[in-house]
């Protein structure tokens, strides 16, 4: 799959409210990268999950764990309002199926959403896959595509109010009003700063962002009431210059340099620092002993001693 791929999606998917996990997001990316607007209603999508592994870094295929989150999409309901003003309730997909001894899902968009991804005018949002694929977090992804309205726009600093923000990360229950972060440093440890550690650096945008505060009355701590947001697009050409990040890979992360050309070989971009970022927290948590082999081995190369064999 070619690096570049791009999804598009109208805004009122960009702000709907829904909760999804890492694998369903993924899976549902794969699927609209191969929507065309001449699609017949009742095409099916068909997703490798050897594909996916590699598009996901990962190093083996998890049937059991696609097969939950296709069993989860089928139920998962987004709610958003439409311009017209009516509330639309709907699901993303209607079907999924598993072709045996293939290693393909098909999968059957709704009606309902379909339009949200082909019938596009001047508000709509454009994603990059392998960057929304290559994170980890699904509050990230979200993020992600929040920012993403925002990348080409003149103006690219923009304010969300705290509580919608929360409900349409699916946070805040409207109807209980329960919130699963109320507090605002746990909020900001939780969500926002793990969506800025993988976006910014992994991505073809980084972004800021600072506690708006409210006027209340008073002594004592002002309450947020926003989060101010300020995105910063850098467009990449698919064949962006790899010296910086080959430089890391010899550097920080031990490999000789005929291993990290291999590895800029083998791999995306996105791919590679999404591994990288795993690398890191391991090493950092103590758990990585010998970093330079450790990385090797993630990245499926053949360490000196290996070699010697």
């Amino acid at each position: 799959m070619s690096k570049t791929v791009e999804i598009w999606q109208d805004n009122v998917l960009t702000v709907a409210r829904y909760e999804m996990s890492e694998a369903e997001k993924n899976l549902l990316y794969m699927v609209v990268a191969n929507v065309r607007k001449d699609d017949p209603p009742t095409k099916m999508y068909q997703v490798s999950v050897k594909e996916m592994a590699e598009v996901t870094g990962q190093t083996e295929l998890k049937f059991e764990t696609y097969k939950q989150a296709t069993r989860k999409l089928m139920t998962r309901v987004f709610e958003t309002t439409l311009p017209n003003g009516n509330l639309l309730q709907a699901t993303f997909v209607a079907s999924a199926e598993y072709k045996k001894g293939t290693g393909i899902i098909e999968i059957e968009l709704s009606q309902k959403v379909r339009p949200f991804y082909i019938d596009l005018n001047q508000r709509y949002t454009k994603i990059q896959l392998a960057a929304a694929i290559s994170l980890n977090s699904a509050y990230a992804k979200r993020i992600y595509e929040l920012l993403c309205m925002y990348k080409n726009m003149k103006d690219k600093t923009f304010r969300r109010d705290l509580v919608d923000l929360k409900t349409m990360l699916n946070i805040v229950e409207p109807k209980t009003g329960k919130d699963k972060y109320p507090i605002w440093t746990q909020f900001k440890r939780d969500v926002l700063d793990i969506a800025t550690g993988e976006i910014n650096g992994h991505t073809d945008i980084t972004f800021t962002y600072k506690p708006i505060f409210g006027n209340r009355p008073g002594r004592g701590r002002k309450p947020v009431e926003e989060v101010e947001f300020e995105v910063f697009y850098n467009a990449k050409p698919e064949q962006e210059p790899t010296t910086p990040l080959l430089e890391r890979l010899v550097k920080q992360f031990r490999l000789r340099p005929d291993q990290a050309a291999k590895v800029l070989e083998m791999h995306s971009i996105e791919v590679i620092n999404r591994q990288l970022y795993d690398i890191h927290t391991k090493a950092s948590d103590g758990k990585v002993k010998n970093l330079g082999s450790y990385t090797a081995k993630v990245f499926g190369l053949e360490t000196t001693k290996e070699k010697g064999k």
